[in-house]
């Protein structure tokens, strides 16, 4: 049995596997006649259970694309391809371990109907000339952020006196994690959810283009302004990153400092982890008394499906 770690976020998929790691784009579409028949770029496509499909930078475009909008991702046969995909690139078969999770705010509520959705289930996988069979023997779950700190403490990176905090910036939420780093255990009272990130600062960028050129653009545009991307809509230029990146900086800083409230001094590490914190940079720096955690951008992306994967390894015995 082999160990994967998968995180199906709202914005970007990562997985964690025995080939390595890897990301794509949390959208997918039903695979049409594919263009090389026309004589242009043909697309990749993935059969998932018998079903055809594009997966990530492959999809096809709105409206014909899927994506993970709504609660209970992993419940959702929405994800499924983005599973698929997932365990394909990983290269496992047979029986696998499997470590997900969910944001912490929804992880009671989610991880049973999770569980009875995933567990025992088996996927045909194959891309049209190689095919494989994978069965998730056992789904072991966290929450969003709890994977980031296992993955960190497993590697000697969050360490000291004092306390810890984990704060996971995604797509859609905020999910906040406090450790006592002298035995590792979670502080309940400080760990948290938020519905603040990446989306909070692309509808305030929407909003801002649509009062220009009167259409809202949608959100998959609007994220890839923020990264940086020279994005048109309606032939105009989407505004300029930085005060919507600022704003939803400045955003976190208070939910945490409200949270927190005298805590905020018993913190010796800060680790700032997701993709929301890989772009904003050293704006979150400073916000808690403790010294950051020097992470990579692709390190704090991936570091919650490298905790699953730990969990999932754990939890099977590997």
């Amino acid at each position: 049995m082999q160990a994967v770690g998968i995180d199906v976020g709202y914005g970007v998929t990562k997985w964690v596997g025995p080939l390595g790691y890897g990301s794509t784009p949390s959208v997918w579409s039903a695979a049409r006649e594919d263009g090389a028949a026309w004589g242009m770029r043909g697309t990749r496509r993935l059969l998932v259970d018998g079903k055809a499909v594009c997966v990530g930078t492959d999809a096809e475009a709105p409206p014909d694309a899927h994506r993970p909008f709504g609660d209970g991702r992993l419940a959702d046969p929405e994800a499924l391809p983005l599973l698929g995909a997932a365990l394909w690139a990983t290269g496992v078969q047979g029986d696998i371990a499997l470590g997900s999770g969910m944001p912490l705010g929804r992880f009671a509520q989610e991880r049973e109907s999770a569980r009875a959705a995933l567990e025992g289930r088996t996927l045909h996988l194959g891309d049209g000339t190689h095919e494989t069979v994978v069965r998730i023997a056992r789904l072991v779950l966290r929450p969003q952020g709890v994977g980031a700190a296992l993955w960190l403490l497993a590697n000697g990176l969050l360490s000291g006196d004092g306390l810890g905090t984990v704060i996971d910036v995604g797509t859609r939420t905020t999910d906040v994690v406090t450790l006592d780093l002298g035995d590792g255990h979670p502080v309940m009272s400080l760990c948290w959810s938020s519905a603040v990130g990446l989306a909070t600062a692309g509808e305030a960028l929407a909003a801002d283009a649509a009062r220009e050129v009167g259409w809202s653009p949608p959100p998959d545009l609007c994220t890839a302004a923020l990264a940086g991307r020279a994005v048109r809509w309606h032939s105009q230029p989407l505004p300029a990153p930085a005060p919507y990146l600022d704003a939803l900086a400045n955003g976190v800083r208070a939910d945490v400092r409200r949270h927190m409230g005298d805590a905020a001094g018993r913190v010796s590490a800060v680790a700032l982890v997701g993709g929301g914190c890989a772009l904003l940079g050293d704006r979150l720096h400073g916000m808690l008394g403790g010294e950051v955690v020097q992470l990579t951008a692709a390190e704090a992306v991936r570091a919650n499906a490298e905790g699953y994967r730990l969990a999932a390894a754990e939890a099977a015995g590997l």
